[in-house]
């Protein structure tokens, strides 16, 4: 669908092919947003994108225009609330966008309403720049599905204790090394792990960085949940997770008590 204009706001709607989180991640992770905001006009270097994933945050990128011109973009977290809203200014021109998705049908439903625009931004140019990096995103979303794609899987599982959709990422001969405390081998023992008694609820798991060196998908984050014992606590985590073929044989698992 073709974004429209309606004053100082600029509003577009897609469907895309994808599930909430992944969708999520696509505007979260470095590598996703290199890959699709530039849409048609532009390219965007995959180095120069960063991103401070939390209220007051800024997330930083570069376009390099066909003819060699680089534009530095920077942006501020207003609210983060995955895998549902993600608001941002861009302080230069005070343009607002709130990003909404929606799971709907076997993908989502995705809003992007831009207020206050600059009267320069007011144009069926600007919509047509919005629909063509949404092009570009719902492209990126159908391209083959990778490993991190499997990882963002697994996450989004645990954050809803999603049995089924956890050890469908895996090998039947899984290993996970908690290291420091336990390990469990093969599904069933895994399958237990997934809500341990000790704890209480879903964790929030908030994957803050992904990095990739061929079977190997490497995740640095934070979380927080709940402790039938001790009450609520925080925790740095880091997941290395080891490949064979397109599911998970080995997750190493780093996790850091935060105050």
């Amino acid at each position: 669908m073709t974004a429209r204009l309606r004053g100082d706001e600029l509003i577009a709607h897609r469907h895309l092919p994808a599930t909430p989180d992944r969708v999520w991640a696509a505007f979260t992770s470095p590598a996703s947003i290199a890959a699709f905001w530039g849409g048609s006009h532009a390219t965007v270097p995959a180095g120069s994108v960063t991103v401070d994933l939390r209220p007051g945050g800024e997330f930083a990128l570069d376009t390099r225009a066909p003819g060699g011109a680089v534009r530095r973009l920077r942006f501020v977290y207003v609210s983060v609330d995955a895998p549902r809203e993600l608001v941002f200014d861009e302080p230069l021109t005070g343009l607002r966008t709130t990003v909404t998705i929606r799971a709907a049908g076997d993908g989502a439903e995705l809003t992007v309403h831009q207020r206050h625009l600059p009267p320069e931004l007011r144009t069926e140019r600007a919509a047509t720049g919005l629909t063509s990096i949404l092009d570009a995103l719902a492209a990126h979303l159908s391209a083959q599905r990778t490993r991190r794609d499997v990882v963002e899987d697994y996450f989004a599982g645990f954050r809803a204790s999603d049995h089924p959709r956890i050890l469908a990422t895996l090998t039947d001969d899984v290993e996970w090394v908690i290291h420091g405390h336990r390990t469990t081998r093969g599904k069933a023992e895994f399958d237990g792990e997934i809500e341990n008694p000790g704890f209480s609820g879903s964790p929030a798991l908030d994957v803050q960085r992904v990095y990739q060196d061929g079977p190997v998908v490497v995740t640095l984050g934070e979380g927080r949940g709940v402790s039938v014992a001790h009450g609520p606590f925080r925790f740095a985590f880091n997941d290395v997770f080891t490949f064979r073929d397109e599911l998970i044989a080995r997750v190493d698992s780093y996790v850091v008590p935060l105050g």
